[in-house]
């Protein structure tokens, strides 16, 4: 969906801040069981990959309502096993890819050897911990506070989203456009939650998720490249192009944005 200027206004469905919290709550429950699943090497990818989901909309929850200490803390939570993730994501590719069996060998023994350093450092148990300590009770807010936060969602929005183009070299680098991956993923998932108190736009959500999964894409190459020369792999050179592919994708779906306007677009 292209970015569009905002028109009219209409009146504010009411926000179903019960359905809120039972979501969250459902979130919640749902990362500490992936959480509980993580005992020792080796480890379910699947499992890691929805654990860090689950703490993403957390982290996205805590920031909604205005608590940075607990949403820094569930993002550390996320990068201890970013790594992992990476790799478990890059070895799919070389398996899907038909790669050497030295390649996929060496990719093997980094995938293990990751396992065990993240279980060693203890990320596992500390993630449960902080789950198990995460309120959601604790975490309210004022209904007051909550309506004044969904009817500003969207400005606000639009405010960050406008900040992050205009931030935006001419052609986009990898640190840009990562930034703009994190910015776009929080902003989704602050969205499906205004989606469960009655307010927001489902196409809109729609939107984020499709940039999102662009912006990922292009990462992960980023990544895989990143690896492939660490591990001195025979794709690298497969990968390199495979990378550059998905740059170019990243860059056009950002310029199809168009260029900022003021702080009041938004996605429609």
């Amino acid at each position: 969906m292209p970015l569009r200027r905002a028109v009219g206004t209409v009146p504010a469905p009411a926000v179903r801040l019960d359905a809120v919290e039972k979501h969250v709550t459902k979130v919640r429950t749902r990362a500490l069981a992936f959480a509980r699943a993580l005992r020792k090497p080796p480890f379910h990818p699947e499992t890691v990959h929805r654990l860090r989901t689950h703490l993403r909309r957390l982290q996205a929850y805590a920031e909604f309502l205005q608590r940075p200490r607990i949403a820094a803390r569930l993002a550390d939570c996320v990068s201890w096993l970013s790594d992992l993730r990476t790799l478990y994501v890059f070895q799919q590719f070389l398996r899907r890819r038909g790669a050497s069996v030295p390649d996929r060998s060496r990719m093997d023994v980094a995938v293990r050897d990751e396992e065990w350093a993240v279980a060693r450092a203890g990320y596992p148990e500390i993630i449960r911990t902080r789950l198990a300590g995460l309120s959601v009770t604790r975490m309210r807010r004022p209904a007051a506070f909550l309506a004044e936060r969904f009817a500003t969602l969207s400005r606000d929005r639009a405010v960050r989203l406008d900040t992050a183009l205009r931030g935006l070299s001419p052609e986009a680098t990898r640190k840009e456009l990562h930034r703009l991956r994190l910015l776009i993923k929080s902003l989704r998932y602050q969205a499906e939650i205004a989606l469960e108190a009655g307010r927001g736009d489902p196409r809109m959500v729609a939107a984020l998720k499709r940039l999102q999964r662009t912006l990922g894409d292009y990462c992960d190459r980023d990544q895989f490249l990143r690896l492939a020369r660490k591990l001195d792999l025979a794709c690298r050179n497969e990968v390199k192009k495979e990378y550059r592919r998905y740059r170019q994708r990243a860059r056009a779906a950002v310029r199809k944005l168009g260029p900022p306007q003021s702080s009041l677009i938004a996605l429609r």
